[in-house]
């Protein structure tokens, strides 16, 4: 071989860059639809810098790049794309608007929003956000673009909300006032930020209680979020609050945040993802927006990217107690419990909103954390009955945590008194039936009370076992094996519906029938109870008088 020559010709080197390219691209469809779009962006960057003239290829690569979070990289891959691809990139259009609003280059951003290439998925957001950043400049004309934008029914809350934004910006506070009253009468997925940016100008203004209206409005079943809490309790605290200003960078967060609560966004988590990672790039400060992100990360199986989003929400934000809420839900589903009961503590230590204790109430309740539980439900219903409010779902959560205590009597009252405002309830109805089939005690209603519930939910697993237990407890062991088998079918993973269905074929002289399903019972790892009370059976039988938790049925 002569001392020039070379392992591989042009073409043998051609034909393993193209093997490498398709290898790149299939790694990134691959990536993509598991949900793991941070090595799909670096999958499809690396096949598009081998076809970089390949504008779908760099459109795959922007949309992943940007649902992965990352809009610092997708700026960079915009910028270094060859121009003819990235005209007729929408992802990669986006990615550069926001690099030009970040640097002040409003003229090349607007320009970039006329821009057909940006699609139809964007056309709404290209609207709105033209329309502020054409009010930083000219406020009429702003007001004017936001007028003429189509008028939509499904995001007519978002349009009114954009509205106020500008005619704030123009310093018309009364008009803006009364369009952040028409935004809050609309469905409205940020209106708890809407209302507390409206409460905010109408405090700044000396009207404490317009801006008290103005909450109340954008509560939620009563609720204020917390960023109209915060301004509620500044109000309560004769703090002065000033006139809100939004920087134009903050404006077109706050738009692009407002455009992308719509059910279309908030529907394809990476298309939310996409969205709130530009809003917090060009306003980290915006903290509802990383609840937002967290969440859409979260519906990715993304679960530490999530938590990272939240804890990057600071202490003194109006929005920690929910971030670390939002986390401590995250860890608690993750198995992560001493986490997530320290996080859930942190939320409360930050924020005793009436949506904050209920939350962690429920974490606790779950976590057997009983007697921490009971007192947040107990706060909870002084306060609604302070204010001539009973909830039953309140009820109904304390009557677990009382029957678990051991305080059926008081598990009882709350139950009947839940039922009493909700008659037709088939939760509450199958839970009291339960307790009173399970205690012995007025079996015949409780098993009244059951088949009400069954005949509402035929395809629930847990009330089908629970008219089966029913008829177990009276003795009638047909019945009970044909509506416990039918449970078992529909909740084939419950370790107690498998649990009763044994203990009838016991009772019935299927003693291997029971045998089997008790050890699958104990294989679907029961909590320690359960478990102790299998290994029993399966060693000595049934016992003479069996029994079932009543504080295993929520």
């Amino acid at each position: 071989m002569p001392a020039n020559s070379t392992w591989f010709s042009e073409s043998m080197i051609a034909e393993l860059r193209t093997q490498q390219e398709y290898a790149d691209f299939i790694s990134a469809r691959y990536a993509g639809m598991v949900g793991d779009s941070t090595a799909a962006a670096t999958y499809y960057r690396r096949a598009y810098v081998n076809s970089p003239d390949d504008s779908g290829l760099l459109e795959r690569a922007a949309i992943a790049t940007l649902a992965s979070g990352d809009t610092e990289g997708a700026i960079k891959l915009a910028k270094s794309a060859r121009p003819r691809a990235a005209e007729d990139s929408p992802s990669v259009q986006l990615a550069l608007i926001i690099d030009d609003i970040e640097n002040g280059r409003i003229p090349s951003a607007k320009a970039r929003l006329q821009k057909p290439a940006l699609g139809a998925l964007n056309l709404d957001l290209a609207g709105f956000l033209s329309a502020w950043l054409t009010a930083v400049g000219d406020p009429a004309r702003g007001e004017a673009d936001v007028d003429a934008l189509p008028g939509r029914r499904m995001i007519a809350g978002e349009q009114a909300s954009l509205k106020a934004l500008v005619l704030m910006q123009g310093g018309k506070d009364e008009e803006a006032l009364q369009s952040f009253r028409i935004a809050l009468h609309l469905p409205l997925a940020t209106r708890d930020a809407v209302a507390a940016l409206g409460a905010s100008l109408q405090a700044s203004r000396g009207d404490a209680q317009g801006a008290r209206e103005l909450i109340a409005l954008g509560a939620i079943e009563g609720d204020p979020g917390p960023g109209s809490a915060r301004v509620l309790a500044d109000i309560d605290a004769g703090r002065k609050i000033a006139r809100p200003k939004l920087s134009t960078r903050e404006g077109a967060a706050m738009t692009i945040y407002i455009a992308s609560g719509t059910g279309l966004v908030r529907s394809s988590p990476d298309l939310s993802a996409m969205r709130h990672a530009m809003v917090l790039h060009l306003d980290p400060e915006l903290a509802p927006a990383s609840l937002t992100l967290a969440e859409a990360f979260d519906r990715q199986d993304r679960s530490d990217e999530a938590i990272a989003a939240l804890r990057a929400v600071p202490a003194s934000s109006a929005w920690a107690a929910d971030a670390r809420m939002a986390e401590a839900t995250i860890l608690n589903r993750r198995e992560r419990t001493g986490e997530a009961l320290v996080a859930a503590d942190q939320a409360l230590a930050l924020s005793r909103r009436r949506e904050m204790m209920l939350q962690a109430g429920d974490l606790y309740r779950v976590n057997d954390r009983v007697a921490l539980a009971r007192k947040l439900y107990d706060e909870v219903i002084a306060a609604d009955e302070a204010h001539g409010v009973v909830d039953w779902r309140v009820l109904f959560a304390r009557s677990s945590v009382r029957s678990e205590a051991g305080d059926w009597q008081g598990a009882e009252a709350d139950l009947e008194a839940a039922i009493a405002i909700e008659p037709d309830r088939p939760e509450l109805l199958n839970f009291l039936g339960y307790a009173w089939v399970n205690r012995g005690q007025r079996v015949q209603e409780g098993l009244a009370l059951i088949q009400r519930a069954a005949d509402a939910r035929p395809d629930q697993g847990y009330i089908i076992d629970s008219l089966g237990w029913a008829y177990f407890r009276l003795g009638q062991m047909d019945k009970a094996i044909d509506y416990l088998e039918r449970a078992a079918e529909l909740s084939p993973t419950d370790s107690e519906v498998i649990d009763h269905l044994g203990d009838a074929y016991w009772k019935a002289g299927r003693t291997n029938d029971a045998r089997f399903e008790w050890t699958a019972a104990l294989a679907l790892k029961p909590d320690a109870a359960r478990e102790a009370t299998l290994r029993g059976k399966l060693e000595k039988g049934l016992p003479a008088a069996p029994g079932a938790s009543l504080a295993s049925r929520p």
